[in-house]
């Protein structure tokens, strides 16, 4: 047995009322993992900082070890020119291997130089990486209870959606199904408000004043009424009057 028109619109107003929570909390269900995300943002930020002091690090400890092998090369080369001078027999020549020395040597105190600045730079960058290491660990902590936090939020927001869905179904189901299908429709066409308050004579949907005649038949509620202007459903909520001093 079909249900009154009034009753009919009285189940559209807890129809939209349903529809409008369920939006809400789709909208807020999709924005917990982008949450998730730029949380997790955060921490990668902070681990790719560590993540290049350490190869920083490794870059310079690199860097050093070839500077030494380079100082050790050239030592065996002063060495090796060193092993020619009992040979030579002339002043020439012995001047020259001692010139080849001395440019070894100059070489050699240069890297030597290179290589300190080197040392220094490492150890005030070796300092800095347990601070950092401590601030990643920290934050991945906080990162880990932040993201539990979310997904229990995440399940229980399911949870709730999945009762009002099934709220939503059992109203539409009472609904007749002419009645249904223009709901739908109205509601696809007006970003989900399907049924709106009437104000006065004011369509509080599209905000366009309605014929007298449609505002004594919405106020009277016994047909369903939809605006003229932009079809959405109609109703007419009594506001007691405030109570006036003696």
């Amino acid at each position: 047995m079909s249900i009154s028109p009034k009753l009919q619109l009285q189940q559209l107003i807890i129809l939209q009322s349903l529809d409008d929570e369920i939006a809400e909390d789709r909208k807020l269900l999709a924005d917990i993992p982008l949450q998730i995300d730029a949380r997790c943002a955060e921490l990668k930020e902070k681990e790719k900082i560590l993540s290049n002091a350490k190869a920083e690090l490794d870059a310079l400890q690199k860097k050093r070890k070839d500077i030494e092998l380079e100082v050790q090369g050239e030592n065996d080369h002063m060495a090796k020119a060193k092993t020619k001078l009992p040979a030579v027999k002339t002043n020439r020549e012995y001047t020259a291997i001692l010139s080849e020395v001395e440019a070894i040597k100059e070489k050699v105190s240069g890297l030597e130089d290179k290589e300190l600045e080197i040392m220094e730079i490492l150890e005030e960058k070796q300092k800095e990486v347990p601070g950092i290491e401590k601030i990643c660990k920290e934050e991945d902590a906080s990162f880990q209870e932040y993201k539990a936090k979310k997904d229990a939020e995440l399940d229980r927001m399911k949870q709730e959606l999945g009762v009002l869905v099934a709220k939503r179904e059992n109203v539409s189901g009472q609904l007749d199904r002419v009645i249904m299908q223009r709901y739908e429709k109205v509601a696809g066409s007006r970003d989900g408000r399907a049924v709106v308050l009437l104000n006065g004579n004011i369509c509080q949907g599209c905000f366009q004043q309605i014929l007298p005649q449609m505002v004594i038949d919405v106020k009277i509620g016994e047909s369903i009424q939809q605006c003229s202007n932009c079809i959405r459903f109609l109703y007419w909520e009594e506001v007691p009057e405030a109570a006036t001093p003696k």
